[in-house]
């Protein structure tokens, strides 16, 4: 398993796990208002990994979300060309 973040305040972790199939699990304090929104950006971010990918979100903007799924992604040996 790789992880990318922190469960500071304003950031999010990301957790990748290597499954047979892809599955995405969401918690976050606010996802009645933005669960969507980090869903989408996670399944854009993702496509094509068959992983376990769990995000923890502490209230992160999008652009941290996609920093730390960036960062999980490249440690997992998935990045995209």
């Amino acid at each position: 398993m790789i992880s990318a973040g922190t469960t500071e305040k304003g950031d999010v972790l990301v957790k990748i796990e290597n499954s047979e199939k892809r599955e995405i699990i969401v918690n976050s304090k606010l996802e009645r208002l933005y669960g969507k929104a980090i869903r989408a950006t996670v399944e854009e971010m993702t496509e094509g990994i068959d992983a376990k990918i769990t995000v923890e979100d502490f209230g992160a903007l999008d652009w941290v979300l996609r920093a730390r799924l960036e960062a999980a992604i490249r440690k997992y040996g998935g990045e995209k060309e």
